[in-house]
């Protein structure tokens, strides 16, 4: 499958290729659930962090299998959680919704402590980033390219329903939003 998402101004395209014998990390927010809408009949595994984050509202009828979060360093979480589900669980490929964070020297109120770890490469081949190039306004347009409900998606850090506006996460949202040039 083959998309265009994004603003007149930055096209992406984006090739997703459903693998059998897969799963997706689902956190809840909007990236995990665009993803999950496109690939649809995958397993979905729940990273359970420590601090009841990350545990958003999941597709119902799907059930979710959970794995406690390895490592509270969010420069780690996601590398060491993928290898321990890979030894753990029996699946070939794991498929994650992980995607661009915005460019700090043109956006500098995103360079912060609480700005999130994302690695812009992912150098295990078992593991499946379509996003990885893209910025939350590519993932927010081809939600709406594919007619794919994200408002109840759970992104916000500060607030386990709803969304406080102010954390890292929900700048990011409401950024993507901006560069869309739709109003949230």
């Amino acid at each position: 499958m083959t998309y265009i998402c994004g603003p007149d101004w930055d096209r992406r395209v984006v090739d997703i290729e459903l693998k059998e014998n897969s799963a997706i990390i689902m956190s809840g927010g909007i990236d995990s659930l665009v993803l999950y809408n496109i690939l649809q009949d995958v397993d979905i595994i729940n990273i359970v962090r420590k601090d009841g984050f990350d545990s958003g509202p999941f597709p119902r009828g799907k059930s979710v299998i959970s794995v406690k979060e390895v490592t509270t360093d969010h420069r780690f979480r996601i590398q060491r959680t993928l290898l321990h589900i890979k030894d753990k669980l029996n699946y070939e490929y794991i498929y994650t919704g992980i995607n661009l964070a915005p460019p700090t020297e043109y956006f500098s109120e995103f360079d912060t402590d609480s700005r999130p770890y994302r690695p812009w490469k992912i150098t295990e081949d078992w593991v499946k980033a379509p996003f990885l190039h893209l910025y939350k306004y590519h993932i927010i347009d081809l939600a709406r390219m594919l007619n794919i409900d994200i408002s109840n998606a759970q992104s916000c850090l500060m607030q386990l329903n709803g969304h406080c506006g102010e954390c890292w996460q929900c700048k990011e949202k409401k950024w993507g939003y901006n560069q869309l040039s739709i109003d949230i």
